[in-house]
Order: structure tokens, then C-alpha cells, then sequence
């Protein structure tokens, strides 16, 4: 019997990750497991497998009637971003040495992948949040950047201006602007907030 394709299993599970926080799988509403399989062009195992994680997370819940999408709460979200901006501009104004000397190449080759630009946005935002030298911003700043991982990688994929957004603040990380780098942030994490806001406003019309 063949192994499981961990790549294929990681795909299913952030694909489906990134459907739910961008609101593409309506809160409350029942997953099949054949439809996803079906819709993520994969087979039943990975499917399973990824809801398991994201009961784990509480992104979804299981009950007598299956699995379904537990309601996001937005509030929390918004609370992390406000809290989030208000850090990294101080990581970039505590930054020791130059900022130009991190390890950011955000074109490469060619523009990144949606990916692979929230990958190196996440390793940027906690290159600043260590540059606080507080501890437990830290440590706080690592869990902001899980749960905000797949709402910014949602985003990326949808929305070219928020990939170019994401590219900008690498291009400014690698070039030390940190004036600019520090609006830049501010900016990316408003829209953010104004999206969910947006989104919290529709969940709470439709009860």
C-alpha cells in the first residue's frame, strides 16, 4: 500500500484553511468529505485528515450530523491585527543594524507566489517582533502570525493588489526604508481590518 503524499495532504488542509477564513465555506455550513475531495481534486484521506486538523484548530467542529464550519470570530481577528500593527512599528524602530541586511529576496527569479511571499511577510513580521527584545511579544508575535497566516495568504491569492502589498513591504524590509516600511505596515494591516469588519457586519446581518 502506498504512503500518504504529505504534499498532497498539505495542500488539501491549507486550501481548505484559506476557504474558510476568506469566507468561501459559509459558517455553519456542512462539509462533505466526498464534495471536498471532489472540489480540492483529491482523494478522501486527505480531506479527512485535514478537517481533523482544523477541529483541532476550531475552525471546524464535528457533531452528530458531520463536520461543519464553525462561525469565525472576526472580533478576535481584528483585536490581533490592531495589536499586531502597533508591534512591528516598533520592532522597526528598535531594529538593531540594518534593516537591509536581512535576508529578503522578495522577486527572485520573478514575482513570488502567493505563498511564497506570506512565507517570507511571516519570517519579516517576526525578524520584527524580535527586534522589540521583549519576550513575550515574541512569543505572542509567533501565535499572531499562525493565526493570521492563512487569512494574509487568502487574501495574496485572490487579490494581486494584496500580493503587490506583501511584495512592497519585503522590497522596503530589504532596501532599511523604515519610514515607509513603517506606513506600509500600517497600511496592510487597516485594510485588514476593514475587510473583516466587513465581513463581521454581513455574518451579523444574516442571524
Amino acid at each position: 500500500m502506498a504512503a500518504p503524499d504529505p504534499v498532497t495532504h498539505d495542500r488539501v488542509y491549507r486550501a481548505i484553511r484559506a476557504d474558510i477564513l476568506a469566507g468561501r465555506l459559509e459558517p455553519t455550513a456542512k462539509l462533505a468529505g466526498s464534495a471536498l475531495a471532489k472540489a480540492y481534486s483529491s482523494s478522501l484521506t486527505p480531506v479527512r485528515e485535514a478537517m481533523y486538523r482544523l477541529v483541532g484548530e476550531g475552525l471546524i467542529a464535528m457533531g452528530h450530523g458531520g463536520f461543519h464550519v464553525v462561525a469565525i470570530d472576526y472580533a478576535s481577528l481584528i483585536d490581533i491585527l490592531d495589536f499586531s500593527q502597533k508591534l512591528l512599528v516598533v520592532g522597526v524602530q528598535r531594529h538593531a543594524g540594518s534593516i537591509a541586511n536581512s535576508p529578503f529576496q522578495p522577486h527572485g527569479p520573478g514575482f513570488p507566489s502567493a505563498s511564497q511571499a506570506v512565507a517570507m511577510l511571516d519570517y519579516a513580521f517576526s525578524t520584527l517582533f524580535q527586534a522589540t527584545g521583549n519576550s513575550a511579544i515574541v512569543q505572542w508575535g509567533q501565535t499572531a502570525n499562525e493565526r493570521l497566516h492563512s487569512l494574509r495568504l487568502a487574501q495574496c491569492l485572490v487579490s494581486r493588489r494584496a500580493l503587490s502589498e506583501a511584495v512592497s513591504i519585503l522590497e522596503l524590509v530589504s532596501r532599511g526604508e523604515r519610514a515607509r516600511l513603517g506606513r506600509q505596515i500600517l497600511s496592510h494591516h487597516r485594510r485588514h481590518i476593514a475587510l473583516l469588519t466587513a465581513r463581521a457586519t454581513m455574518q451579523n446581518e444574516q442571524k
